[in-house]
């Protein structure tokens, strides 16, 4: 079910608030690109009214990230609040423009029904966020004189009437993540808070679980690198074009790297890079509310093809042009069992709903350390840096090897085991 947004900018504060730029848009901006991807059918923006302050602007943004609203508007606070009431048989998502939420606590307002108030028990404070029919906003306005009025009206109403929601009953494990993260929001009413707006953005967009490197090494330069592009017009799906045009660069150097440690050399820095650019796209798109079906699809299918083809290319290098065949039984090895182990992990989550990586401590652990695309690119690097980069190779195989056994063995002895319902 559609359904409308009511925000108040109609203070100094408030409107002050929707204008402060968060990673390189306004926090009004970002709250049509959240809504967009919520499924809001209206956004009406309620302003100063005229002689008490600034108008709050809600043209001149990029409306392709909110293409799927119908219509933003924006009245004053001394016009009638009919002029913003939900329909009939329609609900309104009501809030301050100068809070930043969490997509999961707006998600959890809107799909609980109308008549509900939020709620944070961890700082018994309320949220100033509401999910109403008509029939109550009717009566939450017949003394209207702007938000505030609302709000001190709301605080008078019996539970029975409009029951408290509270953000802590969210379940705070977040599937795409692979991690648990509290529910949050904030009032972004200081310039000071876009500092801790940006880190609870930041954190909310880093995925659990990781290898090694990417949970350790690469997000400082990643966070470093999202901050830096926000604030242009590049957008995630660019990120992600030039990270796999490196990618097939690093392919040709490393193929190239028997006329030369120079290629090669600079075809494992380039991987590297790689490994960072891509943990930026995913996280430019997610604090710039930018999530696409196509970026992630266009990552994901074109990851696997580009870091097979790593494979062979160091099996020609290492094979002298084709002269050996031991290379090329390596990197024939790690193809089949990169694919054998991702159909393990597939498997796994399209029956359980997790990742299988994710299920268990030990699950956790072997992520960190398994063969993966990170892992194996600092093994390669050792391996260059030691004059052993062939007996580093053959590590790689041996290790893709394992950590396919190990998926294997770990799918296969949990979806053999009886679930809490069966064994009840």
């Amino acid at each position: 079910m559609r359904f409308s947004v009511v925000l108040f900018a109609d203070t100094e504060a408030l409107a002050a608030g929707a204008g402060r730029s968060i990673y390189g848009i306004s926090l009004l901006e970002r709250h049509l690109r959240v809504f967009a991807s919520l499924g809001a059918r209206r956004v009406t923006v309620v302003g100063p009214s005229p002689g008490r302050g600034s108008t709050v602007r809600v043209d001149g943004f990029d409306d392709r990230w909110y293409r799927e609203l119908d219509a933003v508007d924006y009245v004053s606070a001394d016009e009638s609040p009919t002029r913003w009431l939900p329909g009939k048989d329609e609900r309104a998502l009501v809030m301050d423009a100068g809070h930043l939420y969490d997509p999961r606590v707006l998600r959890a307002m809107i799909d609980g029904g109308p008549n509900r108030r939020a709620e944070d028990s961890a700082v018994r404070e309320s949220c100033r966020l509401l999910v109403a029919d008509a029939d109550l906003l009717a009566g939450l306005t017949t003394s209207w004189t702007g938000s505030e009025s609302l709000w001190s009206t709301l605080d008078s109403v019996q539970e029975s009437t409009c029951p408290v929601f509270d953000l802590r009953d969210i379940d705070p494990y977040i599937v795409d993540l692979r991690r648990s993260l509290p529910p949050w929001w904030l009032a972004v009413d200081s310039d000071l808070k876009i500092r801790r707006a940006e880190a609870l953005l930041t954190d909310a967009a880093q995925k659990g679980t990781l290898d090694f490197p990417a949970e350790f090494i690469h997000p400082p330069l990643e966070n470093l690198l999202t901050k830096w592009i926000s604030a242009s017009t590049v957008t995630p799906n660019q990120v992600t074009t030039l990270s796999v045009l490196l990618a097939f660069l690093t392919t040709g150097l490393l193929a190239a790297g028997q006329m030369g440690t120079g290629y090669l050399a600079a075809g494992l820095v380039i991987a590297f890079i790689v490994g960072v650019l891509d943990g930026v796209d995913g996280k430019l798109a997610r604090v710039t509310v930018r999530c696409t079906r196509f970026g992630d699809r266009y990552e994901h299918i074109l990851d696997v093809v580009w870091e097979l083809t790593w494979y062979w290319a160091l099996g020609w290098m290492l094979s002298a042009g084709g002269e050996a065949v031991g290379p090329f039984v390596l990197a024939t090895v790690i193809t089949l069992f990169y694919l054998f182990d991702k159909a393990a992990t597939g498997m796994f989550k399209s029956r359980q709903g997790i990742e299988l990586f994710d299920y268990a401590p030990v699950d956790r652990f072997f992520r960190r350390i398994g063969a993966r695309r990170n892992t194996n690119v600092l093994l390669l690097l050792a391996g260059m840096a030691v004059g052993m980069l062939e007996e580093a190779f053959t590590c790689v195989a041996i290790w893709t090897v394992i950590t396919a056994a190990f998926h294997w063995t770990r799918a296969i002895w949990l979806l053999s085991q009886p679930s809490p319902a069966d064994r009840s």
